[in-house]
């Protein structure tokens, strides 16, 4: 069978399952793989003869166009696989062990590549397009999908699909990594017991957002976490976390929620810990208000070259906040505030962990 005609069947044995079964929601439809399995061997038994091997081959791939991820189906369920960058129909390269990859697999075509990103964009009740030209979106399995398409990606869409562990790493786990080692494990549980606030800074894919989860998984049971992210990716072993993620209007429907009007929301639900999963702008204002107020335990991440491009950055972002209020000073709000900056980095293997860790107050 030439790639052509393989192409075909795939497509075709698509169209007739999407007909034959009603849709569950938005590009997606109400039938398990077990019962498209039987459906499309059905089918392909009706056409030319097939060896076992291609009909199987053909099979899986139509499913995995139906309720999976089309080509990319194998690296979305290989273990080890960080993150996924499709930077083109036919360019296809993924990590693991920190080292990049080349994938043999491919879309059919650019605009096969654009159906796939239209397709789970939808699914996530989100957009893009044209005046829309990027957008995150959360997958079915819980990875995170950043996507980023004409006129801004030239020769784009450009994906990119950061997978995550289905079971939260504890600290135990990130020292037998390597991540940290066992003093900065016992630091890190006293820093959870004494309730300091932490801001976990690096460049992305270091870590950050795994060394976050395992902190609040070391959170007492007792307390009530209230995570706030763009995109739900912090996946989180504690009794009492319940997350808020923004809302963006798509069709000119309700209201905007971004992350600096999620972190005032939070002061309203007796939280005891407030994460925001990444500052990048005004919120930072709120987040070390509410740290100065006394809700003390709150965590979040930060992408910064050093602790001290951290620090800077942070003073940056508060002065932006506070533009035309007398009396600011960021240097000091944020020292009021944070106890600890922890700086994760990737050394010239691909290995991630803690490098440094720097008090900015003095709570002993």
């Amino acid at each position: 069978m030439s790639p052509d005609e393989r192409q075909g069947l795939i497509a075709a044995l698509v169209d007739e399952a999407a007909r034959a079964y009603p849709t569950a929601g938005v590009g997606e439809i109400a039938a398990t793989p077990e019962e498209l399995s039987r459906f499309l061997k059905t089918l392909t038994r009706r056409g030319p003869k097939l060896s076992a091997p291609d009909e199987d081959a053909v099979v899986e791939a139509a499913i995995a166009e139906l309720v999976g991820f089309g080509p990319i189906q194998p690296l979305m369920t290989t273990p080890g696989v960080t993150d996924i960058l499709i930077n083109g129909w036919n360019q296809i390269v993924y990590e693991m062990g920190g080292r990049l990859h080349p994938f043999a697999g491919a879309f059919y075509s650019p605009d096969h590549l654009k159906a796939f990103v239209h397709r789970h964009v939808a699914k996530a009740e989100r957009a893009v397009n044209r005046a829309n030209p990027w957008v995150d979106v959360e997958l079915s399995d819980g990875s995170r999908m950043h996507v980023v398409t004409d006129p801004v990606a030239q020769g784009g869409p450009f994906v990119s699909i950061r997978r995550f562990p289905e079971k939260p790493f504890t600290l135990e786990d990130l020292e037998g990594f390597g991540a940290i080692t066992a003093e900065q494990r016992v630091w890190f549980e006293d820093a959870v017991s004494r309730r300091l606030n932490l801001i976990i800074a690096g460049a992305p894919g270091v870590g950050k957002t795994t060394l976050l989860g395992a902190l609040l998984g070391r959170s007492a049971p007792h307390e009530r976490i209230i995570l706030v992210e763009d995109v739900s990716e912090l996946k989180v072993d504690h009794p009492h976390c319940i997350k808020l993620q923004t809302r963006r209007l798509t069709y000119g429907e309700g209201e905007q929620a971004n992350i600096r009007k999620l972190v005032r929301e939070t002061l309203r639900m007796r939280p005891d810990r407030l994460v925001v999963g990444e500052v990048r702008g005004e919120e930072v204002f709120d987040m070390i208000s509410a740290m100065s107020i006394g809700l003390s335990g709150s965590l979040s991440t930060l992408h910064a070259g050093s602790i001290t491009g951290a620090i800077h950055r942070l003073e940056s972002l508060y002065a932006s906040a506070t533009v035309g209020q007398s009396g600011i000073d960021p240097n000091r709000a944020l020292r009021e505030a944070i106890d600890a900056i922890v700086y994760l980095s990737r050394d010239a293997d691909g290995r991630r962990g803690v490098s440094a860790i720097q008090m900015l107050a003095d709570r002993s």
